[in-house]
C-alpha cells in the first residue's frame, strides 16, 4: 500500500514562495519523483505562483482541488531540476521595516524559482546583517508602531520578517554583499554579521553586479546620518 504524502501546511501565508520554500526544504531530504500534498490559502493569485514555480523549476503539479472552506491542496511531485541561468541583484540601502518588505519579496521569488540572487548592503542597510539588529518602522512614532507591523507582516499575511528573510535566502543559496565604508560608518563589525560568507565591495561592484543581472531590484535610499 503507497503511503499518504507528507503534508506541508502553509495556510498561514499569503506568499507563495513561503509555501515553495517549504516544499523545496522537504523533498530535498526525499527520492525522486517523491510527492508531497501542499495545503495553501483558496487564493487564486497564490495557486498561480505555484503553478508557475512548479512549471519554471521540474517540480510536477499533480492537480489541486478545494479542501476544507478556505484552503487548496495541492499534490506536489519532485521532478528533474530545471536549470535557471538568469541573475537578480538586489539593492539594499536602507534598515527601515517598511521599505524592505517588498524588495525582500522579490529577491525571495527569484530564489525558489533558481536564480542566482545577489543580494547587497549598503548605507544604513548594513546594519540588518549586525547580530541582534531589528529593523524598526520609520518616524518619530516608528519604534512603537513596529510591533504592529511585525504582527501584521507575519500573523495576518504570512510574511517574513527582514531577518527570516535574510536566513531564507541564505539557505537557497544567494551572494551577499556588504559595502565596506558603510560597515565603519555603521559600526558594523565583520565577526558581528549573522551571514556566514559575504564579499566586501564598493560602488563600482555594484555597478558591475547590476549590469551582468537580468533582474534588478532596489530599495528605498535614503542617507541617514550614522
Amino acid at each position: 500500500m503507497a503511503s499518504r504524502p507528507t503534508v506541508v501546511d502553509c495556510r498561514q501565508t499569503f506568499k507563495a514562495y513561503q509555501a515553495a520554500y517549504l516544499v523545496i526544504q522537504e523533498l530535498r531530504r526525499k527520492d525522486s519523483e517523491a510527492v508531497v500534498e501542499l495545503v495553501i490559502k483558496d487564493d487564486k493569485g497564490m495557486l498561480k505562483d505555484i503553478a508557475t514555480w512548479c512549471s519554471k523549476t521540474g517540480y510536477q503539479l499533480i492537480c489541486s482541488e478545494p479542501g476544507k472552506e478556505g484552503e487548496m491542496r495541492c499534490l506536489i511531485q519532485k521532478g528533474e531540476e530545471k536549470r535557471n541561468d538568469k541573475t537578480m541583484t538586489l539593492m539594499i540601502s536602507t534598515a527601515d521595516l517598511e521599505d524592505l518588505a517588498y524588495p525582500f519579496d522579490k529577491a525571495l521569488g527569484g530564489a525558489v524559482l533558481g536564480m542566482q540572487v545577489n543580494v547587497v548592503f549598503e548605507g544604513a542597510g548594513v546594519k540588518l546583517l549586525q547580530r541582534g539588529y531589528r529593523a524598526s518602522v520609520s518616524g518619530f512614532w516608528g519604534r512603537i508602531f513596529t510591533t504592529v507591523v511585525e504582527n501584521v507582516m507575519k500573523d495576518k499575511i504570512g510574511w517574513p520578517l527582514p531577518q527570516d528573510a535574510i536566513a531564507m535566502l541564505e539557505e537557497l543559496g544567494a551572494n551577499f554583499y556588504i559595502c565596506g565604508p558603510s560597515m565603519v560608518g555603521y559600526g558594523v563589525r565583520e565577526e558581528e554579521l549573522v551571514v556566514k560568507h559575504h564579499t566586501q565591495g564598493g560602488t563600482i561592484t555594484w555597478i558591475d553586479l547590476l549590469a551582468g543581472s537580468n533582474v534588478n531590484v532596489f530599495s528605498k535610499a535614503v542617507f541617514e546620518k550614522p
